[in-house]
């Protein structure tokens, strides 16, 4: 490639945003299915034939209308490439112009859709390295696959020669060996324990609701009465249903085939189904280690991890990069000392419980659970005396919930102060280990309401360069005095 390019996102981006436009028209056809049967049932053949030909025009100019949109924002969208810099110019009625410094950039992703494999092109993904601006500064650029992994090659080299590093072009031109390729077995088992459990519930409850609403729509089309609203309904049972399975089977799909290599100071990673994705990470822009266990997972004593840095997990579809599937606690720290061995020794440590004297603490919010509920229970049974033994009922049974929770939280959350990590965990009957370079900490706040001060006690949140959903991560109750120690081992990583 040149040093200076300008060029324009493959043309199949185009079609690809009318799937958004596709997916409005059938929300409303569903959300509408009701009066549209009722109409034709009750309408005249003419006034039918009419609406209809009204109906299928309006839907004909929406896609027209949304195509020609997309259309001139394709033709008049230029990516260049320049003096260390990325720019994205958009010339419609309004002028958008965002610069981007190479030196920003944390990493180039690349990934395909279902969609993309079909046409044979490939989106580009640069992240941002800036907390402030990861949201609006993150780029996406779609080109023919060939094309888009020259142009990944060429970032990263700028990038590389930016940091003043030699390039080197062994590994980055497909000649890597990978040091663990996930098997069919694996990434199933890993599908299985990945299971959520309100999913679970809800697809048991899915199976309950559509078994019991297909016979009334029976019994409803037995009396000759419009089945209709029963229609709609079971149509929302099944798309509920299927959602939770779809939950439940994305842990498979999601990381099929995966791959993993590190080196030097990069990690390679790849996977994907109907979604492929090819990470390359900078080991200098992990920020944190995030270890988990699903509910089942915890059971059978198996951990996965994933990588935390900024820009990754901005996209409300995508997770931060997964470093490697469920496994033994002995191969979870083997694994970790082969690719990631800075955080070996954290991960060997073993977290603290939160002092007993968190008890103490929660007496405040258990009192105030305790005042609310009770107003509530007073008022319902008021008003409703009839049902004053389901009322009560409810309320003590979710009160035995709630403390259940209580009481799993105390057995599963933690944290420990380590020489360069802080270690952190949190989870109800899932579990997660968060593993934390003080050097990457930006603030820390901590809190103390009048019992944990008398208790001693005390908790917080650490702000991190991550993306949206790891930004803030809560701190557990732990000792008051143990406050200083965190601070300073902040102030020390400058």
């Amino acid at each position: 490639m040149e040093n200076n390019i300008r060029f324009r996102n493959h043309i199949s981006v185009v079609p690809e945003q009318l799937g958004a436009a596709f997916g409005v028209i059938f929300v409303l056809f569903i959300t509408n299915v009701d009066d549209l049967i009722r109409y034709i049932e009750d309408g005249s053949a003419k006034n039918q034939n009419m609406t209809l030909l009204i109906g299928v025009g309006a839907v004909f100019v929406i896609l027209v209308l949304t195509f020609l949109y997309q259309l001139v924002l394709w033709a008049k969208t230029y990516i260049s490439v320049c003096d260390n810099s990325i720019v994205i110019e958009r010339n419609t009625l309004s002028k958008k112009k965002n610069t981007i410094g190479i030196k920003n950039i944390s990493n180039v992703n690349t990934e395909q859709n279902l969609f993309e494999m079909i046409c044979g092109t490939c989106k580009v993904k640069l992240d941002t390295d800036s907390m402030s601006t990861a949201d609006k500064t993150d780029v996406k650029i779609v080109l023919k696959k060939a094309e888009a992994e020259q142009f990944r090659l060429y970032i990263m080299k700028l990038m590389k020669q930016n940091e003043g590093g030699q390039w080197e072009e062994t590994v980055e031109e497909g000649r890597l060996s990978w040091d663990l390729e996930a098997d069919f077995g694996d990434i199933f088992m890993h599908g299985l324990l990945s299971v959520n459990l309100l999913s679970l519930l809800i697809v048991l409850g899915g199976i309950v609701g559509a078994v019991g609403m297909i016979g009334a729509t029976l019994e409803k089309a037995g009396t000759g009465e419009s089945i209709a609203g029963m229609l709609l309904s079971f149509t929302m049972v099944i798309v509920l249903f299927f959602s939770a399975i779809r939950d439940i089977a994305k842990g498979f799909f999601r990381y099929y085939g995966f791959k993993i290599a590190r080196s030097e100071d990069k990690l390679y990673i790849r996977y994907g189904f109907f979604k492929k994705v090819n990470y390359t990470i900078p080991i200098g822009k992990i920020n944190a280690l995030k270890v988990k266990q699903a509910w089942i997972a915890r059971i059978t004593g198996r951990y996965m991890a994933e990588i935390i840095n900024i820009g990754m997990g901005d996209d409300e579809a995508e997770t931060e990069a997964f470093l490697f599937p469920y496994c033994k606690k002995e191969k979870m720290e083997e694994r970790i000392r082969q690719f990631l061995p800075e955080f070996e020794q954290a991960v060997k440590d073993n977290p603290q419980k939160q002092p007993i004297g968190v008890w103490i603490a929660w007496l405040w919010p258990l009192f105030l659970y305790v005042l609310l509920t009770g107003i509530a229970t007073a008022i319902g049974i008021l008003y409703f005396p009839q049902y004053e033994k389901w009322i009560l009922g409810g309320v003590f049974t979710f009160s035995v919930w709630m403390f259940a929770l209580l009481v799993f939280r105390y057995l599963t959350v933690g944290s420990m102060i380590g020489e360069e990590y802080l270690i952190l965990v949190n989870g109800y009957f899932a579990k997660t280990f968060f593993y934390i370079s003080y050097r990457n900490m930006q603030h820390i706040e901590l809190q103390q309401n009048f019992l944990a001060r008398f208790a001693r006690v005390q908790k917080g949140e650490i702000h991190l360069l991550a993306s949206s959903a790891n930004r803030v991560q809560g701190i557990p109750y732990f000792q008051e005095k143990d406050g200083e120690l965190i601070r300073e081992k902040m102030l020390k990583k400058y």
